[in-house]
């Protein structure tokens, strides 16, 4: 069966007693990982320059991912040290694990997670840059911090969606981060994100986070499914030059849409395809 095989829901088997003993093992292992992230950021962090900092980032997503038991693939690189500007569609928590296992920075989320337990306290530390999606001050904020981590060696990382999604199509970009980009004439690296079944190659929406879904729920269906392989796609940098926030947006989406739309299960490629004009031309805004 090829890869571009529409998603087939595989039957769910009983639940044995070892399997839920091994389940709360992860789930401990899991928890120590993040009592470990607070140490280092508590008491190695002060004293690390930018680029310790960036490799115990790098080490510890890696680590967490293990105990996840989640594969990266990846299908090129930004140069080393890359300090522009890189963004990517959204589809769970689990993307900035992914994405900081192999290319760590400072993350743009939504104002909430600072509000989340532990997570929340986590990635302030980790000079995460917060923004209020509806607050015109909060966005200009955003610019301004992003331009700051630029100046400072760090890559920005951000998901331009606002949203997260199942992963089949591209949502709407709101173009205010790009504002950063064009402000210091640094590079702009596209990144498709997906999620496949290590064994087959087909996708699996076991990594989704969208709708009620809890945190927690969400986390216990990736530990509950077995060889989950996350894909990355670096796509051709763009530079900002000539460019208003809005066509740099509206190239990054083609960019990253037009992989999606490679790799779309037979039958859908040719549906999605008839709205990717107006999806695209709608896509930046702010």
């Amino acid at each position: 069966m090829s890869y571009e095989a529409s998603l087939a829901a595989a039957p769910i088997a009983p639940v044995t007693v070892s399997q839920r003993a091994l389940t709360w093992v992860r789930w401990l292992r899991l928890a120590l990982e993040f009592i470990r992230a607070a140490w280092i950021l508590r008491w190695r962090f002060p004293g690390l320059d930018r680029d310790s900092k960036l490799d115990e980032i790098r080490n510890w997503s890696r680590r967490v991912l293990a105990i996840l038991e989640v594969e990266v693939e990846c299908d090129g690189a930004p140069p080393p040290g890359f300090t522009g500007l890189v963004v990517s569609n959204h589809v769970s928590w689990l993307d900035i694990l992914v994405i900081q296992s192999v290319l760590p920075g400072a993350f743009v989320a939504k104002a909430e997670v600072r509000r989340w337990p532990v997570i929340g306290s986590l990635a302030q530390s980790c000079a995460t840059i917060f923004v209020e999606r509806a607050s015109s001050r909060s966005a200009r904020a955003m610019v301004d911090a992003s331009v700051a981590a630029f100046d400072q060696g760090y890559c920005v990382i951000g998901f331009p969606e606002g949203t997260s999604s199942d992963g089949t199509d591209l949502g709407v970009f709101h173009a205010n981060i790009f504002e950063s980009a064009i402000r210091c004439g640094s590079a702009l690296q596209p990144l498709t994100l997906r999620y496949v079944n290590a064994l087959t190659g087909l996708a699996t929406d076991a990594p989704v986070f969208i709708g009620e879904t809890s945190l927690a729920a969400s986390v216990l269906k990736v530990m509950s499914t077995p060889s989950i392989k996350a894909r990355l796609h670096f796509g051709n940098r763009i530079s900002p030059s000539h460019h208003t926030r809005k066509s740099l947006a509206l190239q990054a989406h083609q960019s990253i849409r037009d992989q999606l739309l490679r790799h779309a299960p037979t039958g859908r490629h040719a549906t999605v395809t008839q709205t990717s004009h107006t999806t695209a031309t709608q896509a930046p805004h702010g």
